[in-house]
């Protein structure tokens, strides 16, 4: 069977986008357990830990930004990243439904848990590394922020 030209064309950029994804997916070796060890044990998980977010605490949200690396496997930062713009985009639709059906924003930690997080059975992808997810009540709004690393 002989495709048209155009057929053909489109095929042939997607064999090559499959295999560009596989090669991305399988990896070329195995990455050192020092880079593997907080990453490679979260993917797929799921999570409903949301904790209120108290700027007096001093609590610091995290800096996601990816930054550039000549290390092949830096791109599991992209992961945390990515996973944490997904779930802002998730949560940020329930607090606009919310917004819309009451007139207003959850008005507090508990509020936002029981009909953003509980009503809608919003599961987060678990974060990497010291990561956590907590709810601003002041600004309505998902952050991501870095626990303290334990002296060792």
């Amino acid at each position: 069977m002989t495709l048209p030209k155009n057929q053909t064309h489109l095929v042939g950029h997607s064999l090559l986008i499959l295999v560009a994804c596989c090669t991305l997916l399988s990896g070329c070796a195995d990455p050192p357990a020092s880079e593997t060890s907080s990453k490679t044990g979260i993917i797929g998980k799921k999570t409903q830990e949301v904790g209120e977010f108290k700027p007096e605490d001093g609590e610091k949200i995290a800096d996601l930004q990816v930054k550039p690396s000549a290390n092949p496997y830096a791109s599991a930062g992209a992961y945390g990243f990515a996973v944490s713009e997904v779930s802002k985009i998730a949560v940020n639709q329930a607090l606009q439904f919310f917004k819309a059906e009451h007139g207003r924003m959850p008005k507090d930690y508990d509020e936002f848990m029981s009909q953003i997080i509980k009503r809608n059975n919003i599961k987060l992808p678990v974060l990497p590394g010291n990561r956590r997810y907590q709810y601003d009540p002041a600004k309505y709004e998902l952050v991501i922020v870095e626990a303290e690393k334990a002296d060792k």
